[in-house]
């Protein structure tokens, strides 16, 4: 479920985000109910496994209509008894009686959107929130009862000095999330902070103290007992998320809202279909019975090589279909996978360099 709001779109975002929008919100939540009723009589769904609110910031949702969206989702599917449903906030606008409706709904994770505690990277980021923000809204997601709750962290910004990431990485253990997403921050196409830096105003971090950042993230999450157990997320034992396993496992998952993606999969062949991008067309578009925007079909051969970058995405890798072994030996040598029997799993520097994996396999 994309839900397109923002208070301030941040120098670095290229996701289908817009600011400014609110009175929009309304109309919004209708358009997106219209199109998951017209999703569950065309398509075979089965009981949902995971559901995921991202953005965005669904937390700008006012709570009585973060509720309504929330009893929705039930109304029109069977939802797994146990299900991971988890919505994604902005410590900014998280509150107390936006997390009671919140887990009142069913959401039982929370995501929260901290990028960082050093108020010099989250300047450069252009993130309009602060440590203590963020520590707040973590503090009071525990108290509204929330037992599973993820940080999101951006490491690789401009004059961050490895100190102040080290400080930021033990503020977060601090916290005893279950839960850490580690993210390198890149210089995306038509964002303010790749305009800043092709004017010269910022310097991308070398590919070296990259590296080390991620390893100073890597030693002081394993110190703390955290898994790393995908390229990007470490967890608790028992605590990995699921609906993003769902993508590296590549099942079929439904993306509703504007410019949201779904894939879907008969085991040979696969899918993928989006939608109209702009909210007020995305309303327009569910108006009249169709938000798709255009699709494609995957053959076989790049359906299968996808399956398999994305399950080496992970640390339990996975077992590939025939016709990749010639690639996947070569990474062997190359000590980014470790084979055992027929499954390839990414090295500790495969999981640091998988952007290599990737290309080898594609």
């Amino acid at each position: 479920m994309h839900i397109p709001f923002c208070r301030h779109k941040c120098g670095y975002c290229d996701f289908n985000a817009y600011a400014g929008m609110d009175r929009l919100m309304p109309d919004y939540q209708e358009a997106l109910e219209r199109e998951l009723e017209r999703a569950r009589e065309a398509l075979p769904f089965g009981p949902l496994r995971t559901v995921y609110f991202g953005g965005g910031t669904p937390s700008l949702l006012p709570a009585g209509l973060a509720a309504r969206m929330l009893a929705h989702v039930r109304a029109v599917f069977e939802v797994e008894p146990g299900a991971e449903v988890t919505l994604e906030a902005n410590p900014a606008s998280t509150d107390e009686s936006k997390l009671a409706a919140w887990r009142a709904g069913g959401v039982n994770r929370l995501s929260l959107g901290v990028q960082g505690f050093d108020h010099r990277a989250l300047a450069v980021l252009e993130r309009r929130t602060d440590g203590a923000q963020a520590e707040r809204a973590f503090r009071q997601a525990r108290a509204a009862g929330f037992d599973s709750v993820s940080l999101d962290l951006i490491y690789g910004v401009p004059f961050q000095a490895p100190a102040a990431w080290a400080d930021t990485v033990a503020r977060a253990v601090a916290l005893a999330p279950e839960h850490l997403s580690c993210y390198c921050l890149t210089f995306e196409e038509g964002t303010l902070l790749t305009r800043r830096r092709d004017r010269g105003v910022l310097a991308e971090v070398d590919s070296d103290a990259q590296w080390e950042q991620l390893d100073t993230a890597d030693r002081l999450l394993g110190e703390a007992g955290y898994e790393r157990y995908e390229v990007s997320s470490w967890a608790r034992p028992g605590r990995r998320s699921r609906h993003n396993q769902a993508y590296w496992d590549c099942r079929p998952v439904y993306g509703a809202g504007a410019g949201a993606h779904s894939y879907a999969t008969d085991g040979e062949r696969a899918w993928r279909w989006w939608n109209v991008a702009r909210p007020r067309d995305y309303c327009a578009a569910a108006a009249a019975g169709r938000v798709e925007e255009d699709r494609e079909e995957l053959p076989p051969e790049r359906a299968r090589a996808e399956r398999v970058m994305l399950g080496l995405r992970t640390a339990k890798g996975l077992e590939p279909p025939a016709g990749f072994e010639r690639p996947l030996e070569a990474l062997v040598e190359a000590g980014l996978l470790a084979r055992a029997g027929r499954r390839y799993a990414p090295t500790r520097r495969g999981l640091d360099l998988h952007n290599r994996i990737a290309l080898e396999v594609l």
